[in-house]
C-alpha cells in the first residue's frame, strides 16, 4: 500500500495572539490537537506538523535584525534569544499534542539545517524519516539557522516544508491560520465579510491575488507576511507537482481535521 503523507502547519497567528508578546491561545491549541488525534484515529497517513512563531519569536527577531543576518556582536545574543523563544512555543505545542494522545516530538531545525541565503541547502534528514518509520509525528517549527552567506538567518516554517516536500513528496499540505483562506481584499475587508474568499490561487489570477497579499498584522513579520508565504506555498507546488496545498481557517471547528482526511472544505487551494 502506497504511504500517504501529510504536512500541516498551524499559523502562528492561529495559536498564538500576535498583539502580547509571548501568549498563546491554549484552547486554541487543544482543540486542534484534539482534531489531529481525530484524524489520526480515524485513518492512517504520516504526518508532520509544523508552527509559526506568532508573538514568541517575532519580538526578539524584530528587536536584533536576526532575518538580516550577522550584523555584529549583538546579532549572536539575537540568534539565542529567537532560537529559545521559538523552541518554547514548539514544546507547548509538543505538550498539547502528547495531551492529545498523539506520540509527537520536536525537531529542532536550528540543530541541524545549514541555509544559504536564508534557503535550506544541507539538513539529513535520517533521523526524520525514522521517526516517521516508527509512527511518531515529528514537529518541526519557524527557527533559526546558521547562513553560509549572511552568518545566520531565520527560516519560516513554509521553507522548512519546501526542504521536507522535495525529499518526501508529501500528499497533501494544510495550512491552517484564522480565516477561511486568500481573500481577493485587504485583512479588514475579509474580516467584515466584504471581500470574496478566492478558492484557488494559480498562475492565471496570481498577479490579480498578490495585491493583496500584504505583511500580517499586529506584530512585525520578519518571515515575508502573507505575500511571502503564499509565493513559498506556490514553490512548493511547482516542485512536487501533485502535492495539495490548502489555507483553512483553523479557528473553525473539525475544519483542520476534515482537512487532514482529505475531505472537502472550505478554503483556497494553491496551485
Amino acid at each position: 500500500m502506497k504511504r500517504e503523507i501529510v504536512f500541516l502547519k498551524l499559523g502562528g497567528s492561529l495559536i498564538t495572539d500576535k498583539t502580547k508578546p509571548f501568549t498563546t491561545r491554549p484552547t486554541v491549541i487543544a482543540r486542534l490537537c484534539r482534531e489531529i488525534a481525530e484524524a489520526r484515529k480515524a485513518k492512517h497517513f504520516e504526518l508532520i506538523i509544523g508552527n509559526g512563531g506568532g508573538s514568541f519569536p517575532h519580538g526578539p527577531a524584530h528587536k536584533f535584525q536576526t532575518h538580516k543576518g550577522y550584523l555584529g556582536p549583538q546579532s549572536v545574543r539575537g540568534f539565542a534569544e529567537v532560537q529559545d523563544a521559538a523552541a518554547r512555543l514548539n514544546r507547548i505545542v509538543v505538550n498539547a499534542l502528547l495531551s492529545a494522545g498523539v506520540n509527537a516530538c520536536s525537531i529542532h531545525p536550528s540543530a541541524g539545517a545549514i541555509a544559504r541565503e536564508s534557503r535550506i541547502v544541507k539538513w539529513d534528514l535520517t533521523p526524520l524519516k525514522k521517526i516517521l518509520e516508527l509512527g511518531l509525528v515529528p514537529c518541526v517549527y519557524g527557527d533559526v539557522a546558521i547562513d553560509e552567506k549572511r552568518g545566520m538567518c531565520i527560516l519560516p516554517t513554509e521553507e522548512i516544508f519546501a526542504f521536507l516536500a522535495e525529499e518526501l513528496k508529501p500528499n497533501r499540505i494544510v495550512v491552517a491560520g484564522e480565516v477561511d483562506g486568500v481573500f481577493a481584499g485587504n485583512p479588514n475587508e475579509a474580516a467584515a465579510g466584504i471581500a470574496p474568499l478566492v478558492p484557488e490561487i494559480n498562475k492565471k489570477n496570481y498577479a490579480e491575488v498578490s495585491q493583496w497579499l500584504g505583511a500580517s498584522r499586529a506584530v512585525a513579520d520578519v518571515t515575508g507576511g502573507m505575500l511571502g508565504k503564499i509565493n513559498k506555498l506556490r514553490e512548493i507546488a511547482a516542485l512536487t507537482k501533485n502535492t495539495e496545498i490548502l489555507v483553512v481557517n483553523g479557528l473553525a471547528a473539525g475544519r483542520v481535521r476534515d482537512a487532514l482526511l482529505g475531505k472537502s472544505v472550505i478554503g483556497t487551494m494553491i496551485k
